[in-house]
Parts: C-alpha cells; sequence; structure tokens
C-alpha cells in the first residue's frame, strides 16, 4: 500500500517539478540568459577597447536579472553598457597600456643582464599581479558607483587587500579556469566558462561590496541588498 501511495504522489511531483514555475526550467532558463550573456558580452569585447564596459555591464546583468530577477538580461546589460562605455573605455586603454609596459619593462630586464634580471622580473610580474587583482574588483565598483577614475581604483584596491581571500580565490580561479580552456577544453566554450564564472564570482565580490554600499531609502528599491 506504502508503494501505491508513492506511486499516487510522483507524477503529480514530477509535473510540478517540469512545470513552468517549477526548478528545472527556472534552472535552465538561467543558464540559458547567462550563455545569452556570455555571448554578447563576447561579442562586446571585440573592438577590445570595450571590454571594460563589457565586463562591468555582464557583472551587473548577472546581479541585477541573474540573481535577483530584476528586468531582463539584456536590457540590463545594454543599460550599463550606455552608461559605463566612456569611463570603461578609457580603464581598459589606461590598463591596458600599463600592463604592456610593465610586461616590457619585464622582458627588457631578463635580457639586460645585468645581474639583477631575475629579481626585476619578479618584481614586474608581482606588480601585474596587484594589477589584476585591482582589475577584479574595478569593473564590479563600477558597475556600482558613480565615482571619478582614480576613487574608483583606490577603492578597488583596498577592497583587494581587505579581501585578500577571496582576491587569491578568484585570481587562482580565473588562471586555472583559462589553462583548463585553452589545453583541454574546446575554444567554443569562451561562450560559456567566462558567464558562468562571473556568476560564481559574484557570491565573493558582493560580499565585499557591501560594506561600501549606502544604507538603501525607504522608496529604493535596493536589489543589491537582498
Amino acid at each position: 500500500m506504502a508503494d501505491e501511495k508513492e506511486d499516487l504522489y510522483k507524477p503529480k511531483e514530477r509535473e510540478k517539478l517540469l512545470s513552468p514555475e517549477g526548478n528545472v526550467v527556472y534552472f535552465l532558463t538561467k543558464v540559458g540568459q547567462i550563455v545569452i550573456l556570455n555571448i554578447v558580452w563576447f561579442v562586446s569585447c571585440l573592438p577590445v577597447v570595450t571590454i571594460g564596459p563589457a565586463t562591468i555591464s555582464l557583472y551587473y546583468a548577472m546581479m541585477k536579472n541573474i540573481r535577483r530577477n530584476r528586468s531582463y538580461p539584456l536590457t540590463e546589460y545594454w543599460a550599463s553598457f550606455k552608461r559605463t562605455l566612456g569611463q570603461g573605455s578609457v580603464v581598459t586603454v589606461g590598463c591596458g597600456l600599463w600592463i604592456a609596459l610593465l610586461w616590457y619593462l619585464r622582458t627588457a630586464a631578463l635580457s639586460s643582464g645585468g645581474g639583477n634580471e631575475n629579481f626585476a622580473s619578479c618584481v614586474y610580474l608581482v606588480l601585474m599581479a596587484i594589477t589584476a587583482a585591482v582589475l577584479i574588483y574595478l569593473f564590479p565598483v563600477m558597475s556600482r558607483f558613480s565615482l571619478n577614475i582614480v576613487s574608483l581604483i583606490k577603492l578597488a584596491f583596498v577592497m583587494a587587500v581587505r579581501y585578500i581571500g577571496y582576491t587569491v580565490v578568484l585570481l587562482l580561479g580565473t588562471v586555472i579556469l583559462i589553462w583548463i580552456w585553452f589545453y583541454f577544453l574546446p575554444l567554443p566554450t569562451i561562450f560559456i566558462w567566462p558567464g558562468i564564472w562571473c556568476c560564481l564570482s559574484t557570491f565573493m565580490i558582493e560580499k565585499a561590496l557591501r560594506k561600501y554600499m549606502p544604507a538603501p531609502k525607504d522608496d529604493e528599491d535596493a536589489w543589491y541588498y537582498e
């Protein structure tokens, strides 16, 4: 009798699970939206100078729509992209030139043969690692705050140091994922894993961002506090 009762409930459970409001459909919908955002992000990065605003917008849409269910993913993506295009492009060019300079100085130090080339090389590698750590927080910060570029960089640096544990995990995770993708995964997976990693990264980055967010007003839809 117990088995018969279980069988009576199973079809209803399956029907509920696979309904438009069910967990399976909800999960698949979110995965599909992440893939769409990932593809749009990749295309937006092709001009190179737009890597910054594209990444800012990916993070913003990931938080506001994928995790907080506000609006639509592409609506929020393009709204953020238009809003941050100018400042984000300036940051992209500036960071690109800075990293290129560090790499050039490292290469020049290694080829100088002065005896201190290994030490100089390590110094430049450390500076590049610090730059990468700041960038991890800089784009999410730019998605949330309207500040001048110097203030944004300062805030991102403080967060990278204060939450050093998250910073190490995010840096290592990014490097490992790139390594796995480059050596083991098909190249088209570039349209999938950056979006998934961005979504996972929000769980750590948001904990850091909340410490610097102003208290929400009574009439404000403070989705970032949920």
